[in-house]
């Protein structure tokens, strides 16, 4: 088993690239107000990008900032009019409904949220241009989810054949094969497959954020029980801010060939669920009764899922850098901050 914050395994050793510079002048950014989508935002505006971004949250999001719009990617109208007004030449295309578990009782609007808004975000990219004559770069958050039962055979590459096991990853696995027919001419798509990621602010239906609030709820050193799911479960987890720095590998350099190209993007480092457990209930210094609870099991559970990611190292010089000890920390203290206003 890999070390917690060790080299990552399988991965090659690229000269690690801190973007200084974004190939893209005009970049427009979906799922805006979302886990990831602020914190790339945040990053763009501090600290590379030297044109002009326009961020979109959702109608109902709560954000203040004068340089976002709200936008329902669902109306393709409406979204068509943003495109051709801002004129963008890339699009990280964020939104999502992306909980697996919440997805299983609302496939209406995982499909709407998912792969309707993809189709509108990815028609207007491809009309914006065809009708100027250069490409729209597409950036597509697609998820590991979609190799599903694959996992059961092995590490995951690139070209190993999907089999996603729920609603949210048939709902993306549809979106890539979506856009696979749609690239090319006006369209350049470069559709990433991140693994588990996570860090501080995450919502409590993902796994380790979930751990940490129960935890939380304690108080810290206190006594009490938690429920939880699988703990045997070994996932590649990241931490957020690596992701960011993946996202911005990616903006700094033009697309090396047209039409559709795609990455596994992960930590190579797998982590049992009950590890994780085992270092938030460290941090919470209690006595801890860990309590099985069956409705927190999924039926389409995977003991391991592991990924090759040789392919996004080589072309974009990006390696994971965070001490996933410290995102453990960083979890469990925000959680604490949070339930307990200190």
């Amino acid at each position: 088993m890999p070390t917690w914050n060790g080299t990552a395994v399988g991965m090659p050793e690229p000269d690690v690239v801190t973007p200084s510079v974004i190939w893209s002048s005009r970049i427009l950014v979906t799922g805006a107000s979302g886990f990831v989508g602020r914190r790339l935002v945040r990053a763009l505006r501090s600290n590379v990008l030297t044109g002009t971004l326009l961020a979109a949250h959702g109608p109902g999001a709560a954000i203040d900032d004068d340089g976002s719009t709200a936008l329902d990617l669902t109306d393709a109208a409406a979204v068509a009019r943003v495109v051709h007004d801002f004129e963008p030449e890339a699009i990280v295309h964020l939104a999502a409904f992306s909980s697996v578990g919440l997805g299983a009782g609302n496939a209406d609007q995982v499909w709407s949220s998912n792969f309707d808004a993809t189709r509108a975000v990815a028609a207007a990219a491809r009309a914006l241009g065809r009708s100027r004559g250069v490409p729209v770069r597409l950036i597509f958050a697609s998820t590991a989810e979609v190799y599903g039962t694959g996992f059961n055979d092995g590490p995951r590459t690139e070209d190993s054949p999907l089999a996603p096991a729920s609603t949210y990853a048939r709902s993306k696995a549809a979106c890539e094969y979506l856009l696979r027919d749609m690239a090319g001419e006006g369209l350049d798509v470069t559709a990433l497959r991140l693994f588990n990621h996570t860090g501080p602010g995450q919502a409590e239906n993902f796994v380790v954020p979930a751990l940490a609030a129960q935890l939380a709820r304690l108080k810290p050193g206190g006594k009490g029980s938690i429920r939880v799911g699988n703990l045997d479960a070994c996932r590649d987890f990241t931490d957020v801010e690596d992701v960011i720095d993946a996202y911005l590998a990616v903006l700094s350099r033009p697309p090396k060939t047209p039409g559709m190209s795609v990455y596994n993007v992960g930590s190579g480092r797998l982590l049992r669920v009950g590890a994780i457990l085992d270092a938030l209930i460290a941090h919470h210094a209690g006595t801890v009764e860990v309590i099985q609870d069956p409705a927190r099991m999924r039926p389409s559970d995977v003991p391991e899922t592991q990924g090759v990611f040789d392919a996004f190292a080589t072309t974009y010089g990006w390696q994971p850098k965070r001490d996933f000890k410290q995102t453990i920390f960083d979890i469990y203290h925000h959680e604490v901050r949070r339930h307990n206003g200190s």
